[in-house]
């Protein structure tokens, strides 16, 4: 069994994906793969204006149905060790030369933090430039080691959808 946490820009990927049925679907038959999410991702979607249609569909709603219907119950909590854990990740970034800053950061710092601390198998993401940065897999990786956490592995949306083929 695989754990999964999506990044909040995957919601808006499936959301707009012409075979999101057929994703959904595959999920539910797949037991392998199991998605949890956290109140920060769910927050992130609820940040969505409320007046964005797509295809005459209000986008903020189907986002926030979309995290629901695949997440359940299983949400993972945003704790003081996880943000001490992020803030790590921010200072060791900061210091490989990473050149975003830290409110820019943050939110993907405490994404991975959770998921590092939560032992997820697998963060899905197309964030390039924060999150999946150079210097911020770096941090992850040393901070990980010293503090003798498993990094998670870091797959695209396409490699997402390839796992549930």
């Amino acid at each position: 069994m695989k754990r999964l946490l999506l990044d909040t820009n995957i919601y808006g990927e499936m959301v707009v994906d012409n075979h999101l049925n057929l994703l959904k679907e595959k999920l539910k038959q797949d037991n392998s793969l199991i998605i949890f999410g956290s109140s920060l991702i769910r927050k992130e979607l609820r940040a969505t204006p409320k007046k964005i249609k797509l295809e005459g569909s209000n986008l903020r709603i189907d986002l926030l149905s979309l995290y629901d219907e695949l997440v359940k119950e299983r949400n993972l909590n945003i704790d003081p060790r996880t943000q001490d854990l992020a803030q790590q990740y921010y200072y060791l970034y900061h210091t490989l030369g990473g050149s975003k800053g830290k409110d820019e950061m943050a939110n993907d710092l405490l994404i991975v933090a959770c998921a590092s601390l939560k032992e997820m198998d697998i963060v899905v993401s197309e964030d390039e430039s924060t999150l999946k940065a150079e210097h911020a897999l770096q941090a992850y990786t040393i901070v990980n080691t010293i503090r003798k956490l498993r990094n998670p592995n870091f797959i695209s949306y396409e490699e997402f959808k390839h796992l549930l083929r």
